[in-house]
């Protein structure tokens, strides 16, 4: 054997041991399912990283309760373990933790990230460079499902857990053109302004709804943009007063940016239509925000205790196991791990081409709706056939369904200082 042929069987060799290293299942017969998730645990956005965590953990208890799933490598039922690291709301965190959840920890699937559209797009790159499975579970920016549209073939293993931004933005425009064409409400001058979290979350809701109410010869005065957990909304809610916009969009995450946004607001006496997207489906949101949260219209109130018997049911379980009350975040978390065990239970294996393919198919009825995938661009689809995304408005400290109308059960009330 020359010195080539020699160097060339070493480098084989290596590489093989290598991959073994990183897919221990290959190496040999795997003792458990190794799930690795990243959060936000720690931060402005722990409040939600936490009910995720949650909510994976009562899912994962349930699967194991039955007995795990039935792997073929194996030639039995695994238990699900979880392992699950903190993204700390930053991009790199967030990489990194999904490095050593691959490398270090061995798992099969990654769900990353659980919460951040930002920390997605920096970790969606590791399904490519290790070819293993990976899955978010909230993150909705539309510039993820871009990314493989654009390039099917290097994240063929990558796959978007939520709908795109552009279902909030829809949901945002169709239920304002809704109330304009019921004359519901009469706009002055058909403006509006938005005050997002600068996020790929915050800014892809504003953008798409500013394109959407374009098409109908509205006019966006400012997208103001604020940091992560931000709290004094006095300069910004200043120079919308003197705008006088008919409507404010706000997007945050943190319950705190929403608390003392709608509070502000209503100290610096605007007077325009109100909607927000997302923090007030935290439990939390009217109790701190008392009086001031009336008349606000968000979204998306996708759990619905009252009117929908599986979720007061999926509700009394957080309580039992949690001892809190029930949020969005719970619905996410316990579906997003659903939705990945599904996947390698249809597969019946743990190898990463056999995973995705099963979860390519994902059809499934998880609380929050029927996950489905759109198969260009990997996305959860939207919809009432699918994941809904409505418009509630807080109606004397209740959540009321106002759109779309075959889902609503409460009407639209104009707020007083609209005239």
């Amino acid at each position: 054997m020359n010195r080539r042929s020699f160097a060339s069987c070493l480098l084989v060799a290596f590489f093989a041991v290598s991959m073994l290293v990183i897919y221990p299942s290959y190496a040999a017969s795997p003792k458990e399912i190794r799930i690795g998730v990243t959060a936000p645990l720690t931060g402005p956005a722990a409040e939600a990283g936490v009910a995720l965590k949650q909510g994976i953990i009562l899912a994962m208890e349930e699967w194991n309760q039955k007995g795990g799933i039935f792997i073929k490598e194996a030639g039995k039922k695994l238990p699900i373990k979880v392992f699950i690291e903190d993204c700390q709301s930053k991009p790199e965190i967030g990489v990194s933790m999904g490095e050593k959840l691959i490398t270090r920890d061995k798992v099969h699937m990654l769900l990353g990230d659980a919460f951040h559209s930002s920390v997605t797009m920096a970790v969606m790159e590791l399904a490519p460079k290790y070819g293993l499975p990976v899955m978010s579970i909230e993150p909705v920016s539309v510039e993820i499902a871009k990314k493989v549209a654009a390039n099917p073939k290097r994240y063929w293993s990558f796959w978007k857990g939520d709908w795109n931004s552009t279902a909030y933005a829809n949901t945002i425009f169709s239920t304002y053109k809704y109330l304009l064409d019921k004359r519901l409400f009469k706009p002055k001058n058909k403006t509006l302004a938005f005050i997002v979290e600068d996020t790929d979350y915050g800014r892809s809701n504003a953008e798409n709804a500013r394109d959407l109410f374009k098409g109908i010869g509205w006019k966006t005065l400012t997208i103001e943009t604020v940091a992560l957990g931000y709290t004094d909304f006095y300069p910004q809610l200043t120079k919308l007063k003197s705008m006088e916009p008919d409507i404010v969009v706000t997007v945050f995450t943190p319950l705190s940016s929403g608390v003392a946004f709608i509070k502000q607001f209503h100290e610096v006496g605007m007077k325009s239509s109100t909607f927000a997207i997302y923090y007030p489906l935290r439990p939390e949101f009217i109790p701190q925000a008392g009086k001031a949260a009336d008349y606000l219209m968000w979204s998306p109130l996708i759990i619905d205790t009252e009117h929908i018997p599986a979720h007061k049911e999926f509700a009394e379980k957080i309580e039992k196991r949690w001892g809190v009350s029930l949020n969005n975040d719970h619905a996410s978390g316990y579906d997003g791990l659903n939705n990945a065990l599904d996947a390698i239970a249809r597969a019946g294996s743990l190898k990463p081409k056999a995973i995705v393919e099963a979860l390519s198919k994902l059809d499934r009825k998880g609380v929050m709706g029927r996950y489905v995938f759109d198969q260009k661009n990997h996305t959860i689809k939207d919809g009432e056939d699918y994941v809904p995304v409505p418009t509630a408005q807080i109606q004397n400290g209740k959540h009321v369904l106002i759109w779309p109308p075959s889902m609503a059960f409460g009407e639209y009330k104009s707020p007083p200082w609209v005239q």
